[in-house]
C-alpha cells in the first residue's frame, strides 16, 4: 500500500485546500493508498497557533501593511533561520510523524515544511523520501517556497514557472498542472458565453460590515443585477446585509459544498484575491472582479488576473466596484465575454488528479526504490 504525508497549515485557506483536494484527487484514482493529511503547527503548538492564527486573521483584514511586512520579512534569507527554536517543535512532531508513518512521498502545501524536512532529513532515514512543494500563490512568489531543496514544485500556471526558474529552481523540476480544486469542477457546465441577463453575481464580502453593505445595496441599484452573496467565514456580514437589504434579487448562502455550481452559473465573481477562490473561479469559469486583497501574494493573484484579461481589480471604493461590473455589462456586455473566452483558456478543473498522477508516478518509483529494485 502506497504511503502519503501531505502537510498543510491552517494560515491561509488555500494552503489546507489544497491538501484536502489532493488528497481526494489521490484516493480517487488509487482508492487503496493511505493518505494523511496534517497541519503540524497545530499538532505541535496547539495554543500558540490558535493565537497565530488570530493575529494572522487580524492581520489580513484589519492591519494589510503588518502583513505585507511580514511577507518581505519571510521573503529575505535569514528570517526562517532565526525562528528556528520556535520551529524545533514543530521539526520534532514531523521527524515522529515520519517515523511513525513511513511515508512513500511527502507532499507540502505550505512554504515552511521544505526547510524542517531539510533539518529532519540529517538524522531521519525515512524523511529521505521525495517531497514535492505544492506552491499555492501564483505570479509573485514568496522565496521561502523555493528556498529549500524539493524533488519537485508544482504550480499553477506558466507565470509562476518562469518565476521560480527565473530564480534557479531546475526546470525538470516544475510541472504545471494547476491549483489543485476540488473534483467537483470536473463535472461542472459552465455559464455559456451567450448567457443573456439577467446578470448573475456571486459576492463574498469582507469582513467590514459597512463597506459590504454598500457595495450590495450598490449592485442592487443596476440594471438586471441578480445577487448572490457567499457568508463565507462572516456569517454576521451577511446577516446585516440580509436585514438591511430587502430584494426578491438577492439570495445569501453560509458556506457550501456547492461553490463549483454556483461558480459555473453566474456571471461574475466579485470578492477577495485568496489563491484558492480565484483559482476555483478561474476553474468554473467564471470572470473575477477583486473587490479586496491583502498585500503581497495576493497580489499576484492580481497580476494573474489582469494578465490573463479575466477580469480586474476594482479594490479601493465602492464605485469602483459599480464602475468595473457597470463596465462588464454595458454594451452588450461586451467586456465580460472577452473576460469569459480568455477564462476558458487558463482553467484546470482537473488539476488535482493531474497533480495526484504525479504523486503517485512517483511514489511508485519511491517504493520500488525502498524494496530495493
Amino acid at each position: 500500500m502506497t504511503k502519503f504525508l501531505v502537510l498543510s497549515a491552517s494560515h491561509g485557506e488555500g494552503h489546507n485546500t489544497a491538501a484536502r483536494n489532493v488528497r481526494d484527487a489521490i484516493l480517487s484514482e488509487s482508492p487503496h493508498a493511505e493518505v494523511r493529511v496534517m497541519d503540524l503547527f497545530r499538532v505541535a503548538l496547539p495554543h500558540l497557533n490558535h493565537w497565530i492564527q488570530r493575529c494572522y486573521s487580524l492581520a489580513i483584514n484589519r492591519f494589510t501593511f503588518l502583513w505585507k511586512i511580514a511577507f518581505l520579512a519571510f521573503d529575505r534569507k535569514g528570517t526562517v533561520e532565526a525562528a528556528l527554536p520556535f520551529f524545533e517543535f514543530v521539526r520534532r512532531e514531523l521527524n515522529r510523524q515520519i517515523e511513525v508513518l513511513g511515508p512513500d512521498i511527502i507532499v507540502s502545501t505550505y512554504p515552511l515544511y521544505s526547510f524542517l524536512i531539510r533539518r529532519v532529513r540529517e538524522h531521519s532515514e525515512a524523511a529521505r523520501v521525495p517531497l514535492v512543494t505544492i506552491v499555492t500563490d501564483s505570479t509573485i512568489v514568496n522565496s521561502v517556497w523555493y528556498r529549500y531543496p524539493s524533488d519537485a514544485f508544482v504550480v499553477a500556471d506558466a507565470s509562476t514557472a518562469r518565476v521560480l526558474s527565473s530564480r534557479g529552481v531546475a526546470l525538470e523540476k516544475i510541472h504545471v498542472l494547476g491549483f489543485p480544486v476540488s473534483l467537483d469542477f470536473e463535472n461542472i457546465v459552465p455559464l455559456p458565453q451567450s448567457t443573456p441577463p439577467p446578470w448573475k453575481i456571486l459576492f463574498l464580502p469582507s469582513t467590514r460590515v459597512t463597506h459590504s453593505l454598500r457595495v450590495a445595496r450598490l449592485l442592487l441599484a443596476l440594471p438586471d443585477i441578480y445577487l448572490t452573496i457567499l457568508s463565507g467565514k462572516h456569517p454576521r456580514v451577511a446577516e446585516t446585509i440580509r436585514t438591511r437589504l430587502n430584494s426578491e434579487r438577492l439570495r445569501i448562502f453560509s458556506w457550501t459544498e456547492q461553490v463549483p455550481r454556483l461558480l459555473a452559473s453566474h456571471h461574475l465573481f466579485i470578492g477577495k484575491a485568496g489563491g484558492a477562490i480565484t483559482q476555483e473561479a478561474i476553474a468554473a469559469q467564471c470572470p473575477v472582479v477583486v473587490s479586496h486583497f491583502v498585500p503581497g501574494q495576493e497580489e499576484g493573484n492580481i497580476r494573474l488576473i489582469e494578465g490573463a484579461k479575466i477580469g480586474t481589480l476594482a479594490a479601493r471604493s465602492v464605485a469602483n466596484v459599480g464602475d468595473a461590473v457597470f463596465r462588464a455589462f454595458s454594451e452588450n456586455a461586451i467586456l465580460w465575454k472577452f473576460w469569459k473566452k480568455n477564462i476558458a483558456k487558463v482553467g484546470y478543473p482537473s488539476a488535482s488528479r493531474r497533480i495526484a498522477k504525479l504523486l503517485l508516478e512517483m511514489a511508485r518509483y519511491s517504493l520500488l526504490y525502498k524494496l530495493g529494485f
